[in-house]
């Protein structure tokens, strides 16, 4: 079988088995899916199961297939030998891959010394044999083997093909074990659950105890003998609260009204131990012969009561630090500018962003790079008065309030101290690394907030890494001049949108099929012609919009836009073919919830002819890798609505080329950083052309950024990549001029050389 069509097959038996190993209804089920799958793709007479158990021994599953064509008597005496034989860690096929973790092939087993069914199998035709492993992380948990009716090679694209489909099983073995654990949670859960019982406690109308059960002894430690008779108010009823009590006895009395009467409510009791408690209660009353008695249920809610003060600390502090988050700085610093009018105090706010803290994640994982934070978390701790606040933001950011400071040099002098209690090296998996901070400081005034203290820190932060970083610097009125510029932008962008979109407008650059020259594509970029700056490129005001979240309601406005422009070009293009009109998808979008209703009903009420123009977006890299998950699953949506999916910027960011199986993208776009130099860097040539493998065989055509000359386009054109996008076709520039370009050189922007 050719290599592509048999990679081809591979990858549909990947699909295949991801499939039956999702619809499984258990282990059994998707190893038996996987057996009969794997023997139909490779042609292989028979595959059989082998499950770990407790004592590490391999023990047969009893699980089988046999191809119709390889039944054979001689076939029992094997499968019987099979089952009854274990297979300890080392022994036979089985126990080698079960010790290593790896796939292994005989190519002939009747003549492999160390294959150990030798009698059983020389009676059969089976001659050739490979197992992988089904592995749960690094444990292996079953064993799968097939043989096949002729001595084969070792096909190690198969044997690559099979650790995948181990870890797809895993994955189902991993689910049942989930599923056992919560059951068992469960079951345990209605036995707590069915033996509890809450406190049932009768009186009478002068609030004598008439009833007492076990549960109410237990939550308030008078046993039955001591409650009956006594009153409710001097056994369980706080001193601070029975002048009320008596007082609502005597009003309902009267009345024969209460409000609290069929209420749930939670009040404070008192323990035997002289302890106070909260306990929920629900009361009512009943009248016989003209007495009254009342009656409670009563549950002890100490533990709850517990659990909702852990979850508002938790929700505010950082769950990795244990440092207060953003809601609490932000509470203490607007208490702090109350207290600072009140006492005339000073209060300074400190910045701190670790230098190149990526470059920890990078290297080390981002396991390591927590524990970093962590270190640095206790760091700062350590390094700040005990009046001061040390939270932290996101990511490698924290904020530090510091009150009752009375002069700038106090809040210099705590910078300092936090850079050097982060200038010792510290251990990371062996190895010490060192970590430098740049340190922002904002002083309050009397027009000061919260938001903008972090604000003012913020920046001075920025100020200080563009200084060289390892520093601090103070917050100055050059730098508000910055700040206000940026929030005039802000708000110029936010008036824009409100209120004059056309100050925006769309400029087009065309993506080029490498092997024709024909054009195929024609990517959105969005400008701003400001009122007073001019044409804006996107660098001067999309992280704007990112940060601020009007990328959101700018992102559809150029989707409208887009899909205008495609519908007018269906009367003025001359080029009949069809094109790609691709629009690029910020991370705030990807995470708008109404994002798919949005884009369908714009591609509803633009009604684009879909065999002239169809609809495709970009994402970057950086941005599915932020939530895969989600991204997945917001990407396939847009793919069954028929757009065409790019992912743009490869190998900038940090993705993992296993999520890149899972995105369901059509192209991958090279980022223009591997494609400036190609023409003399064997780095860059070895990193694209392992790309343009890679989407290959995952079935994703290739784009080139930031092509400027003819020998890069020639290049990337042997090197197979697809199409090419560069200065050197044209720059982005308005559909108008576009359109008059492609009409005149009939869609054909490259003269490619022959073949």
């Amino acid at each position: 079988m050719p290599l592509t069509i048999r990679s081809q097959a591979y990858m549909g038996l990947l699909e295949h088995i991801a499939v039956a190993a999702n619809e499984a209804n258990s282990t059994n089920d998707s190893l038996q899916k996987a057996l009969e799958y794997i023997c139909q793709a490779t042609g292989w007479a028979l595959g059989h199961v082998f499950v770990s158990h407790q004592d590490n021994i391999l023990r047969s599953a009893n699980i089988w297939h046999i191809s119709a064509q390889s039944q054979h008597p001689s076939l029992e005496r094997f499968r019987e030998d099979s089952e009854a034989r274990p297979f300890a860690k080392g022994e036979g096929i089985p126990g080698r891959v079960y010790a290593s973790g790896q796939p292994e092939w005989i190519i002939n087993a009747q003549q492999d010394d160390t294959y150990l069914r030798h009698d059983s199998i020389i009676k059969t035709n089976l001659k050739s044999c490979f197992a992988f492993p089904v592995l749960t992380g690094n444990k292996v948990v079953a064993i799968l083997e097939f043989y096949s009716l002729q001595a084969q090679r070792p096909d190690h694209t198969l044997l690559d093909v099979m650790k995948h489909i181990g870890v797809q099983l895993g994955r189902v073995f991993e689910r049942e074990q989930s599923q056992q654990q919560l059951a068992n949670r469960e079951r345990r859960h209605r036995q707590i659950l069915n033996s509890t019982a809450d406190a049932f406690i009768a009186m009478n109308s002068q609030g004598e105890i008439t009833a007492w059960n076990l549960a109410a002894q237990s939550i308030f430690g008078w046993r039955s003998e001591q409650a009956l008779g006594r009153t409710v108010s001097e056994l369980i009823v706080p001193q601070a609260f029975r002048q009320a009590h008596h007082d609502g006895m005597q009003r309902f009395l009267k009345s024969g009204k209460a409000s609290i009467l069929g209420q749930t409510l939670e009040l404070p009791a008192m323990h035997n131990a002289g302890h106070e408690f909260p306990i929920e209660i629900t009361l009512w009353s009943l009248q016989e012969k003209g007495e009254w008695s009342f009656f409670a249920f009563a549950r002890d809610i100490t533990e709850r009561k517990r659990s909702q003060d852990e979850l508002k600390h938790k929700a505010l502090h950082d769950a990795l630090t244990g440092l207060p988050n953003r809601i609490l700085l932000l509470d203490r610093l607007s208490q702090h500018l109350e207290q600072r009018e009140n006492r005339r105090s000073g209060l300074a706010t400190l910045f701190v962003d670790l230098d190149h803290f990526k470059r920890i994640n990078d290297s080390f994982g981002h396991e390591a790079g927590d524990r970093a934070l962590i270190e640095v978390a206790n760091r700062l701790r350590h390094a700040v008065r005990p009046v001061d606040t040390v939270a932290r933001l996101a990511g490698d950011e924290f904020v530090i309030a510091c009150p009752d400071i009375k002069s700038p040099r106090d809040a210099a002098i705590i910078a300092q101290r936090i850079l050097d209690a982060l200038a010792p090296p510290m251990q990371l998996q062996g190895d010490s690394i060192f970590l430098n901070a740049s340190v922002g400081i904002a002083l309050a005034d009397t027009n000061s907030s919260a938001e903008n203290l972090i604000s003012a820190a913020d920046i001075a932060m920025y100020e200080a890494k563009s200084s060289g970083r390892g520093e601090y610097q103070l917050f100055d009125e050059r730098m508000q001049v910055q700040v206000t510029a940026r929030l005039r932008v802000e708000n110029d962008m936010r008036h824009a949108l409100e209120h004059d979109k056309e100050q925006f407008c769309l400029h087009f650059q065309p993506i080029i099929e490498s092997q024709s020259g024909d054009i195929v594509c024609l990517e959105a970029l969005v400008r701003w012609q400001h009122p007073e700056r001019g044409l804006l490129s996107p660098i001067e005001f999309i992280p704007m919009a990112e940060e601020t979240g009007l990328i959101v309601p700018l992102g559809e406005w150029i989707l409208e836009l887009a899909c205008q422009e495609a519908k007018r070009w269906e009367q003025l293009c001359q080029i009949q073919r069809p094109l790609d009109i691709s629009v690029n998808l910020s991370g705030r979008q990807l995470a708008q919830a109404d994002l798919v209703t949005t884009i369908s009903n714009t591609l509803s009420h633009a009604n684009i002819d879909p065999s002239r123009f169809r609809l495709g977006f970009e994402v970057t890299e950086t941005e599915v890798m932020r939530d895969p998950a989600t991204a997945a699953t917001t990407l396939q949506t847009l793919r069954d609505l028929g757009a065409h999916l790019s992912i743009d910027d490869f190998g900038t960011g940090y993705s993992s080329l296993a999520y890149l199986k899972q995105f369901p993208v059509d192209t991958i776009k090279i980022d223009r950083s591997f494609i400036t130099h190609i023409m003399d860097s064997p780095a860059d040539q070895a990193i694209v052309s392992s790309v343009v493998y890679l989407a290959h065989a995952l079935n994703h055509t290739v784009v080139a950024e930031g092509v400027e000359t003819i020998a890069q386009a020639d290049k990337l054109r042997e090197m197979k990549v697809d199409y090419i996008q560069g200065y050197l076709f044209a720059k982005p520039q308005p559909a108008e001029q576009l359109l008059i370009l492609i009409n005149q050189q009939q869609g054909r922007l490259y003269q490619t050389a022959p073949n």
